[in-house]
């Protein structure tokens, strides 16, 4: 048997084997030496932009939502040093943004709907699809459906390039050399600005302007030369000095006009609708109209100057805190300010002490002042009294039920120094007024709801006397009904902090109508049913006392009549029962309509 002898490796294969670790190490270690070379700065994005580089561009930032375009850029065509042959616009820009990248090109800056623009929108569809558009939102006539070419951690650059052959290119250099969209058209626009938008609520910031790359001398902020009502506006706000308190102001004159009362017993709540007109010297905000083009007055929705923080001091619910909410200025050459509130709607506390339903008169206030910091000097509201608080041939609007016979403005006095109270309160001042409302209830209607259902159960009960039998207890039982009707009734609109004398004329008469009712019976049963037991002796001597049939309006008892009273005296009894009830119900009537006010 033979034993198999190795041959030794060959010494230029063991050679090539050490060789492999070491270029291995090496590569490794140069690798190394590079990145830690490499300032951190300088690690560029997919499509090998920095944020270093970024920093030598200009920036606009989009936060709010929605899809519009607020600002708009001037393009410097002549100016546009990248632009090359053939080429009418040559731009470049960048952007980070998670989706939904608008850029508007258009003629003008004041765009109406239906005007031809250039409306470019890269990841659109939720970084889907990128478009080119010929109006706002419509028309698309370009269409790349690469995704994901936003982000929010690398800058997209954008490059658009406008021929005189009039094609419209866009590219996104580093993603491929190609046009990412292309549009022909006919009809070139001379572009003149550019925007930028977003959509929903998706935030962007934009880089324009870079030098890094040669493309900082494209856009600009656009900077219109400001017209008079402009400048006008400039100095007011300015000469107002952040609209602080006029100097040397004591006084603020006031007028109004009243459109609406309405009056909530249940709750001592007045709720008040007027026009209030205010007006102040201020000499900071005085201007030559000459320079303004002879304009005298002016008015701004954006002019900021002081106005007076009015609060009502009895306020209720919205009228907490400062009242003029909502009103329109009107600054004077001479430096007069009027301030106009239209339909200020106030609401205070106002308390119903007079107890006679429903012929209630009360007097509610309204109390203004002025509130003012700790240093400032106390403003006084003047009333312009020589102005009717009623416009002529106005009508005021009562929708509650309480009418207006007087209104008034008186001052309010108090000594104090300070607008709160040691507990935080709200307290009045010298200077205060208080617009006193006289009110009454609109009281005819409650008389025509309620008095006349009163009377007619007063009538109804007066002739149940000179009837008999079941017509007389439908009479008393109508009354009944009525009378429980009209009671359910005024617990509805009379005020429960008392009882009314109008409920109690519905008692009084609930009363009587059921002793009339208990009254009916007993007669009928006398009549009916008498006694079977002889009538005292009193009783017929009663019965026969000439006085006592006087005053109950009876004939005097003659001897037929005696005679049958001796025999009968029971019926006869029932008649001076119902003699007597009539003249006590009249009387308990008349004294009822005399103190509930009929």
């Amino acid at each position: 048997m033979h034993n198999e002898i190795t041959s030794p490796p060959n010494r230029t294969e063991a050679r090539k084997m050490n060789c492999i670790p070491w270029l291995i190490n090496a590569a490794l270690g140069l690798w190394l030496c590079l990145c830690l070379a490499l300032p951190a700065h300088t690690v560029a994005s997919r499509y090998n932009i920095s944020f270093a580089q970024l920093d030598t561009c200009d920036s606009y930032t989009i936060t709010e939502a929605g899809y519009a375009y607020r600002d708009f850029f001037m393009v410097h065509t002549l100016d546009n040093n990248q632009i090359k042959g053939k080429e009418r616009l040559h731009l470049k820009f960048y952007v980070l943004t998670s989706m939904d990248a608008h850029i508007l090109l258009s003629v003008t800056n004041r765009l109406r709907p239906n005007d031809r623009v250039y409306e470019i929108v890269i990841g659109a569809g939720g970084n889907t699809f990128s478009a080119i558009r010929t109006a706002l939102g419509l028309r698309r006539v370009s269409t790349n459906q690469d995704r994901n070419l936003l982000s929010v951690f690398e800058p997209t650059p954008i490059e658009i390039v406008q021929t005189q052959d009039a094609e419209l290119f866009v590219y996104i250099p580093g993603f491929k050399t190609e046009p990412l969209l292309q549009f022909m058209d006919a009809s070139a626009l001379t572009i003149n600005y550019i925007s930028f938008s977003s959509f929903g609520t998706n935030t962007a910031r934009w880089f324009y302007d870079c030098s890094f790359d040669g493309f900082d001398k494209e856009i600009s902020k656009e900077t219109p030369a400001l017209s008079l009502e402009q400048k006008l506006l400039a100095d007011l706000i300015s000469k107002g000095e952040n609209a602080t308190v006029p100097v040397n102001l004591t006084s603020i004159a006031f007028h109004f006009q009243a459109r609406s009362i309405a009056y909530e017993q249940a709750n001592s709540l007045l709720n008040t609708r007027l026009h209030l007109m205010m007006h102040w010297q201020d000499n900071r905000l005085r201007w030559d109209p000459e320079e303004y083009g002879q304009v005298k007055a002016f008015e701004h929705p954006r002019l900021k100057i002081w106005t007076p923080q009015l609060t009502v001091l009895n306020g209720a619910m919205d009228s907490l805190g400062e009242a003029l909410k909502t009103y329109e200025l009107r600054v004077f050459s001479d430096g007069n300010v009027t301030l106009y509130a239209s339909n200020l709607e106030l609401s205070s506390w106002c308390v119903d002490s007079a107890r006679n339903w429903p012929r209630e008169r009360i007097e509610c206030d309204v109390e203004l002042g002025v509130l003012r910091q700790p240093s400032q000097s106390n403003i006084i509201l003047k009333y312009e009294r020589e102005r009717s608080p009623i416009a002529p041939n106005e009508h005021v609007n009562t929708p509650s039920g309480w009418t207006i016979f007087g209104i008034s403005v008186v001052n309010l006095g108090n000594d104090t120094a300070s607008r709160y109270s040691d507990q935080g309160m709200l307290q009045t001042m010298t200077g205060d007024v208080a617009i006193e409302f006289m009110l009454q209830r609109n009281s005819s209607f409650y008389m025509t709801v309620f008095y006349v259902p009163l009377i007619a159960c007063e009538i109804f009960i007066i002739l149940s006397f000179v009837l008999r039998s079941s017509r007389r207890s439908a009479l008393i039982l109508i009354a009944l009904l009525i009378v429980a009707w009209g009671l359910m009734y005024i617990t509805r609109h009379a005020s429960p902090h008392y009882v009314p004398a109008l409920m109690s004329g519905y008692k009084t008469i609930m009363i009587v109508s059921c002793y009339c009712y208990v009254l009916h019976i007993c007669i009928m049963w006398l009549e009916l049913y008498p006694p079977r037991a002889k009538a005292p002796a009193f009783l017929t001597s009663l019965i026969n006392s000439k006085l006592l049939r006087c005053v109950l309006g009876m004939r005097f008892a003659d001897s037929n009549v005696y005679c049958d009273i001796q025999e009968k005296p029971w019926p006869h009894l029932a008649k001076m029962l119902n003699s007597l009830s009539f003249i006590g119900v009249c009387v308990a009537f008349a004294v009822m309509d005399v103190t509930s006010g009929i």
